[in-house]
């Protein structure tokens, strides 16, 4: 998604409605903005977790995107990652 928006004379931005959906952000809700000084863009920390995010996405593609597309799932990943973390633990020790 991209969407262009514009600067007031007061510094302020407005996000699109839609990327105010697909990040479960609500009115007054306060969010963190960093910059990517490499890629020269501002970064939106919602203060949702992963775990939230991943709901708020299912509840956005419920249906339209088949399950088997969907790939991993963060507990998933977080799982997969330490399986692999402990065999290289275990290898390197022997």
């Amino acid at each position: 998604m991209k969407y262009e928006t514009t600067i007031t004379s007061k510094g302020t931005i407005t996000i699109a409605a839609p990327l105010r959906k697909a990040l479960g952000l609500k009115p007054g809700q306060k969010v963190k903005l960093s910059l990517d000084e490499k890629k020269n863009q501002v970064i939106i920390d919602t203060g949702n977790s992963l775990e939230q995010f991943e709901a708020m996405r299912d509840k956005l593609i419920k249906g339209k995107i088949p399950k088997s597309k969907m790939g991993l799932t963060l507990r998933q990943l977080r799982d997969l990652a330490t399986k692999k973390w402990l065999e290289d633990e275990v290898r390197n020790k022997k």
